[in-house]
């Protein structure tokens, strides 16, 4: 995660962008090849410069939607899943009235 973090806010930069974050969307892959599995990727996205310092274009509110042409992450692999007490915790029943 780290290392795809500092990939995308490297590339964000040479795209002329400051990456300020991700957004994760949930997709679904097609029917025929992977039998229509779900998939969750991020997307890096950004704070567009639209104005120079000291200029009142600042004062307007930025544009954080996607960085075009940014590369996103989609490398999830399978796992064993977590015990079937994960993620809930016991709860102490002598203190309930």
């Amino acid at each position: 995660m780290r290392e795809y973090l500092k990939y995308a806010e490297i590339e964000s930069k040479e795209l002329g962008y400051t990456m300020d974050g991700v957004r994760v969307y949930l997709g679904a892959y097609p029917t025929e090849a992977e039998v229509g599995y779900t998939t969750m990727f991020m997307v890096p996205t950004r704070t567009a410069s639209f104005a120079k310092a000291g200029s009142m274009l600042n004062l307007l509110p930025t544009d954080n939607g996607d960085v075009p042409d940014g590369s996103p992450l989609n490398d999830g692999v399978f796992g064993n899943p977590p015990p079937s007490e994960y993620p809930q915790q016991k709860v102490n029943t002598s203190r309930i009235v």
